[in-house]
């Protein structure tokens, strides 16, 4: 029902003019509303939360993919390393360079990869000469580890020399 606002009498919904004085019927017209509808904010508010999570999550750590292909091999694991556990304090060096042909320690100490063998898929052992029986052999692997409570994908280096095993992250 419409109400006149000339007279007051109520005239049916829809009504143009009024039935009682001829004036003209404003109908009510809501103000038009400003702004994004409320499922278009939560879609876009999603939207930027993936973005910001998926952002930090491929840059947030420099850490190498886990390798799950045939074998490892020294070009998957080039670049410089920091120590961060170590099984044996004061055993194994603090950073270590690999490229495709050595490995370099923070020292100086080259390894230059004279022989290298696959022993599963995970796992690279080098040695610093062509006889394996007398080198020093040098096992590294690409595995899953806990570092300052967060899991990192950690490059595990055994030296036969010291028996011990060092972690390191790509720095």
């Amino acid at each position: 029902m419409l109400n006149c606002p000339n007279c007051g009498q109520q005239n049916p919904a829809g009504s143009a003019f009024c039935s009682n004085c001829g004036a003209q019927l404003q109908m009510y017209v809501p103000p038009k509303k400003n702004g994004l509808p409320i499922p278009a904010i939560i879609g876009i508010c999603i939207a930027v939360v993936v973005l910001i999570f998926g952002g930090l999550y491929m840059l947030g750590g420099n850490d190498p993919e886990y390798k799950t292909a045939d074998k490892l091999e020294l070009a998957d694991i080039v670049g410089t390393w920091r120590l961060v556990d170590e099984s044996k304090k004061d055993t194994m060096t603090e950073e270590i360079k690999i490229s495709e042909d050595e490995i370099t320690t923070d020292s100086g100490e080259k390894i230059a990869a004279r022989y290298s063998t696959v022993t599963d898929e995970d796992t690279v052992i080098i040695s610093d000469t062509n006889n394996i029986f007398t080198a020093n052999m040098v096992e590294l692997r690409l595995e899953k580890r806990k570092v300052n409570g967060i899991e990192h994908v950690v490059l595990a280096v055994y030296n036969s020399s010291d028996d011990s095993w060092g972690y390191y992250v790509r720095k």
